[in-house]
């Protein structure tokens, strides 16, 4: 087997639950040191090492808690608890599904690593304490979280329902200059939440700006800002 057909077992493997002739492929490419399949599979153990790690039950830093609620619903404040409670029964009763379905469920588990490493880019935003909060809006209103290392959180509540075709797009306005900063949708709600890191460290001068735009994005806005947020 090739390394693209073993990539996708690698996390399977840092389980212990791959077997039969995959686990036998895997094994060789390992021990001749595949230049592919050995920093994969390191890299899937770790990145399990660090889900065990995050069900961890902690105490939250009063300054990540009210930033998390913040972004997610100003009003749960008394539900802190209880979310976090279930975030790490959920994460636990998941592991242990995916564990159980063995190598059939390779894809729905990196599918689950994948959305928990996004989870953990926005938190490293959010528990910066060098991150700037900037509050917008009326109608469509919410917060902007910069981080000078991390990047960009963007969080937004009453947005509306989005066109067929359409999608929203942040950009990060410099010098009067707009750059493309990821596209994200709205759920039934109007919330939504979106990462961005810039290549470079947004500066106090920056603007973040959303756009409605056709999906797929553009490269230059076409429509006026529903959303501006001096930082």
């Amino acid at each position: 087997m090739t390394c693209d057909e073993l990539k996708d077992d690698y996390a399977t493997y840092a389980l212990g639950s791959l077997d039969g002739e995959t686990l036998a492929e895997l094994r060789e490419h390992l021990s001749r040191q595949c230049e592919n399949c050995t920093p994969g599979v390191r890299q899937a153990r770790e990145t399990v090492a660090r889900l065990a790690l995050a069900v961890t039950p902690v105490n939250p830093p009063k300054r990540l808690r009210r930033r998390v609620i913040a972004l997610v619903n100003p009003n749960a404040v008394s539900r802190w608890n209880i979310a976090l409670v279930l975030v790490t029964a959920l994460s636990i009763i998941f592991a242990v599904h995916i564990w159980l379905r063995h190598q059939e469920s390779h894809r729905e588990f990196n599918a689950f690593l994948a959305k928990f490493n996004d989870m953990q880019a926005k938190l490293a935003v959010l528990e910066d304490p060098l991150a700037k909060e900037v509050t917008f809006g009326k109608g469509a209103r919410g917060r902007v979280v910069v981080s000078p290392q991390h990047g960009v959180a963007f969080s937004g509540q009453n947005l509306a329902a989005l066109p067929s075709g359409k999608t929203y797009e942040m950009w990060i306005i410099r010098g009067g200059t707009p750059a493309p900063a990821g596209l994200f949708s709205s759920d039934l709600q109007g919330n939504a939440i979106h990462l961005y890191r810039p290549p470079a460290a947004p500066t106090e001068s920056d603007v973040v700006a959303v756009t409605l735009e056709a999906a797929g994005g553009v490269a230059a806005p076409t429509s006026t800002p529903i959303i501006v947020a001096p930082l």
